[in-house]
Order: C-alpha cells, then structure tokens, then sequence
C-alpha cells in the first residue's frame, strides 16, 4: 500500500487521482474512491492500484472525494470519523 508522507490541496489530488487513473487505465466507472482517518484496509490482494493521498482537512478530502465521484468514480463504502486520507482503486 502506498502511504501519504505530505499533505496536498484538494485539487492536487483530484488531478493526481486522475493521471494515476489514466495511467493504469480501464473505465472510470470500474474505479473506487474513499476517505478514512488513517488510511484504507484495501491491499493489492484485493484490489489494484491502490494509491493514498493526505489531505488538510476532513473538508478538503470530502471535496476532493465529491469532485472524483461526479467524474465517474464508485463510492467506496469506508467512512472515518475525521477523514483526511483519500483513496483510489479498482477491484482485481
């Protein structure tokens, strides 16, 4: 699993969350996003391209997860109490 060392703005990670998305292709529709406090449980065993991204603040991530979600991502069903981590992936 890759773990956020710094924080980013919200529009980094959606940017980021995209290129990472087109790099290892497939349809939008066919990737994950969700927020959690301290990071997802989902691993490449499970899931591929699991990628985490440190946000400022728990709006930020909400935003950040809104703006991916109205570009076609599914909901993942995680939820933290103060999320401020990210995630993307897509099932194996």
């Amino acid at each position: 699993m890759s773990y956020p060392h710094e924080a980013k703005s919200r529009d980094a990670v959606v940017e980021q969350a995209i290129r990472h998305i087109g790099h290892h292709g497939g349809l939008v529709e066919n990737w994950y996003v969700g927020i959690e406090e301290k990071g997802s449980d989902r691993d490449s065993r499970n899931d591929r391209h699991l990628i985490n991204y440190l946000l400022f603040s728990e709006d930020d991530a909400k935003q950040a997860m809104s703006r991916l979600l109205d570009r076609g991502l599914q909901a993942d069903d995680e939820y933290g109490a103060e999320p401020i981590i990210l995630f993307v992936y897509t099932r194996k």
